[in-house]
C-alpha cells in the first residue's frame, strides 16, 4: 500500500459541514418518492451543484454492471424520470435486464438516498416532449450518437456544426430518444452524523404498499 496516499486520503475531512439534525420519523411520509423530492430541493436550498444528478447502475446481459451520473428529469409519486437513447449502453442494458440501481449524494447536507428498482421506456409522446424541452446544443448533441467507436474528437465536432448549420431552429427528436422511468422496490434514505451513528430508513414496496423500518447505523 502506498503509505503517503493512504494518509493524505485520511487527512480529508468527512461529514465537515454536516448539521446536527436528524429525520424524525414521525413525520416521514408512506410513499418515500415524495420525501426524494423534498431532499432534492432542500440539498438544492443548502447550495449543493446539481442536485438532481444521480448515479445509475445498469447490468448486461452477463450480469457485468456499469454506472454513470446523469440528470433526473421529474420525479412523481411512482417513479423518478431520465432520458436518453434507447440505442446507448444504458439503454440497451435495460432493454436486456429492467433492474437498475440509482443514488443520489449530497455532500453539502450530508445526505444519500439509494434506490432500487426496475426501469422501462414510458412512451414516445412524452420523449419527444423532454426532447423539445433541451437546449438547442443539447438537442444536437443527442443526435451525436453513432455505432463504433469515434475516430477523433475533430470528427465529432465537424458532426456538431453539420448538424447546427442543418437545424438552424428546430431540431427533431431522434428515433432513439427515450424518456424512461425507474419504478422503485426499495428506497434508503441515508443522513450523516458527525458521531458516525448515521440515521438510516428504509422503504421497501411489496405489491402496492410501502413499508418502512429503521436500520442500524
Amino acid at each position: 500500500m502506498n503509505e503517503a496516499m493512504r494518509d493524505r486520503l485520511r487527512a480529508i475531512p468527512v461529514f465537515e459541514n454536516v448539521r446536527e439534525t436528524e429525520a424524525e420519523e414521525r413525520v416521514l411520509p408512506d410513499n418515500p418518492l415524495p420525501l426524494i423530492a423534498d431532499w432534492l430541493l432542500a440539498a438544492h436550498a443548502a447550495g449543493q451543484p446539481e442536485p438532481h444528478a444521480i448515479s445509475l447502475s445498469t447490468v448486461d446481459r452477463s450480469g457485468v454492471p456499469s454506472s454513470r451520473v446523469l440528470i433526473v428529469k421529474d420525479i412523481d409519486g411512482e417513479g423518478l424520470f431520465f432520458a436518453t437513447g434507447a440505442d446507448s449502453r444504458k439503454g440497451r442494458e435495460i432493454a436486456a435486464n429492467p433492474r437498475v440501481a440509482a443514488h443520489f449524494h449530497w455532500p453539502v447536507v450530508g445526505r444519500q438516498v439509494r434506490i432500487v428498482g426496475t426501469a422501462a421506456p414510458v412512451g414516445r409522446g412524452a420523449s419527444e416532449a423532454d426532447f423539445a424541452e433541451r437546449g438547442h446544443d443539447a438537442q444536437l448533441a443527442a443526435h451525436l450518437h453513432q455505432p463504433g467507436p469515434l475516430p477523433d474528437r475533430a470528427a465529432a465536432l465537424d458532426e456538431f456544426e453539420r448538424l447546427a448549420e442543418k437545424y438552424p431552429d428546430e431540431v427533431p427528436a431522434p428515433p432513439s430518444w427515450t424518456l424512461f422511468a425507474i419504478t422503485p422496490t426499495e428506497v434508503e434514505f441515508w443522513e450523516a452524523s458527525v458521531d458516525r451513528v448515521h440515521h438510516r430508513i428504509s422503504y421497501r414496496r411489496e405489491n402496492s404498499a410501502w413499508h418502512r423500518e429503521l436500520l442500524w447505523p
